[in-house]
């Protein structure tokens, strides 16, 4: 089956009209992830071609003037807010092995999506959904205590946010009983194995290399809701959004495509 609508409007759910995808299947992308006049290349020119943008809160990346300027382009492009949120680990951009008190993480969740959704509320925007970052996205992929204490931080926060995560994994069910909206993410640029899951970055296939595999991967979601997994076997996916790093060679190029 192809890719569903991502994420019905909350417009009929409460007085906001805050939705993930106001239209198709939703692409989304990373943005503000920096420190200082350290920015990412690649961010801005991929931007008119996505439909949600995730802003890092500062904890892996990011700092007050570069969330600044994400929203901008967020306010600029008519794009779906999403809090980027992460562990606490500039130095490590959130892929470090970190560990934190069930207290120490929740509050760290609050707190992110609070920087944020501060800032958003000048340019006079709302976060719409909630993407987790590196070694905490890894984390909550199979630990329902870490994605049980993330969820429920969520949506003691705001419940209409959108939890977005792995297709079909223990992310999702620990947001779904936490009462959150949730979306299941595929990936154009990553190799799956034949369960489903991502391969790990120290696999020696974890990344597809060539704008033109790219492409090709997201063709099949696209089309057929499935990839082909690192040993041939065909995996569909049920999934609501499509994440693309802005960073992958000819970025801007695979978004356009792609839209």
């Amino acid at each position: 089956m192809p890719a569903k609508a991502a994420v019905p409007s909350a417009s009929t759910q409460n007085s906001s009209s805050r939705s993930l995808l106001p239209r198709g299947f939703d692409l989304n992308t990373n943005i503000g992830e920096g420190f200082g006049p350290y920015r990412v290349e690649g961010e801005q020119e991929v931007l008119p071609f996505v439909t949600s943008a995730n802003v890092a809160c500062g904890a892996h990346s990011g700092d007050p003037l570069l969330m600044e300027a994400a929203l901008e382009s967020v306010r600029y492009y008519g794009l779906s807010l999403g809090a980027h949120i992460g562990y606490p680990d500039l130095a490590g951009f959130g892929r470090r092995e970190i560990h934190l008190s069930s207290a120490e993480l929740r509050a760290s969740v609050l707190y992110q999506l609070g920087a944020l959704s501060g800032l958003a509320r000048i340019f006079g925007v709302e976060i719409t959904q909630v993407r987790p970052h590196g070694f905490l996205y890894r984390q909550m992929s199979h630990d329902i205590r870490i994605a049980t204490i993330v969820a429920k931080a969520i949506a003691e926060y705001d419940r209409w946010l959108v939890l977005i995560g792995p297709a079909g994994n223990t992310l999702l069910q620990c947001g779904e009983r936490a009462g959150l909206r949730v979306a299941g993410e595929a990936w154009i640029d990553r190799t799956y194995d034949a369960t489903g899951s991502l391969l790990p970055h120290t696999h020696s296939r974890a990344t597809i290399k060539t704008p033109q595999e790219v492409l090709r991967q997201a063709n099949s979601l696209i089309r057929y809701g499935e990839v082909t997994a690192a040993d041939g076997t065909r995996v569909q996916l049920e999934f609501e959004t499509i994440h693309l790093h802005s960073r992958i060679p000819q970025a801007h190029y695979v978004a356009e495509e792609i839209r």
